[in-house]
């Protein structure tokens, strides 16, 4: 979860790049609420409990959860004009992108504001 933090901390920066941030997570809408909450959040985090976003996008990582069961992989776009420009994947899960990184990838592939 810190790596939402993290995107909060700089989101006045991903806001003049004229970028919205909006996580996914797999978690049900209540426990997303409390995320939500705790880092006081300004950006939607959406629920797929289904995994439905996760199997259009191809992300499934089947048995990798803690438990053995299927999880989302880890994975972060940069959507323009309703198509992806740039994609972050890890098979790890516990590796997220970092909010500098993010913020590099996108002015390299928009440009400067």
């Amino acid at each position: 979860m810190s790596e939402l933090h993290g995107l909060q901390t700089r989101i006045t920066e991903f806001e003049k790049e004229g970028t919205r941030v909006i996580a996914v997570s797999p978690d049900s809408v209540e426990l997303n609420r409390g995320v939500v909450d705790r880092f006081g959040l300004s950006f939607d985090v959406l629920s797929d409990p289904e995994l439905a976003l996760t199997d259009a996008l191809g992300l499934r990582h089947e048995g990798a959860g803690i438990d053995g069961g299927d999880v989302p992989r880890p994975a972060t776009f940069i959507v323009q004009d309703g198509r992806i420009v740039w994609r972050d994947l890890t098979d790890n899960w516990r590796v997220r992108i970092q909010a500098d990184e993010l913020l590099a990838a996108l002015r390299e592939v928009t440009g400067p504001s």
